[in-house]
C-alpha cells in the first residue's frame, strides 16, 4: 500500500482464528487499549465485504519466511 498514512496488519493462528487491522496513523498502544467491537448497524455493508475478505484469505507471517 503506497499511502504513508495507513497501515494494514494481518494475523492468523494455527487454530483459524484471524485478525485484519486498518490503521491510519502511527499504531499505538493506546489504540490497541481502547480497541471495541464495532455494532453500528451503518458500517454493516463494509463489516459484510470485510468479513468476506477475511474468510477467503490466509495471512502467512512474512517475518517467518512467507508472504503478505
Amino acid at each position: 500500500m503506497k499511502n504513508n498514512n495507513y497501515s494494514i496488519f494481518a494475523s492468523q493462528d494455527s487454530n483459524g482464528n484471524k485478525i485484519l487491522t486498518i490503521v491510519k496513523g502511527k499504531l499505538t498502544d493506546d489504540l490497541v487499549t481502547n480497541s471495541c467491537k464495532i455494532n453500528d448497524p451503518e458500517f454493516e455493508l463494509v463489516a459484510n465485504q470485510l468479513k468476506s475478505i477475511i474468510d477467503h484469505v490466509g495471512f502467512i507471517n512474512s517475518n517467518n519466511g512467507g508472504e503478505n
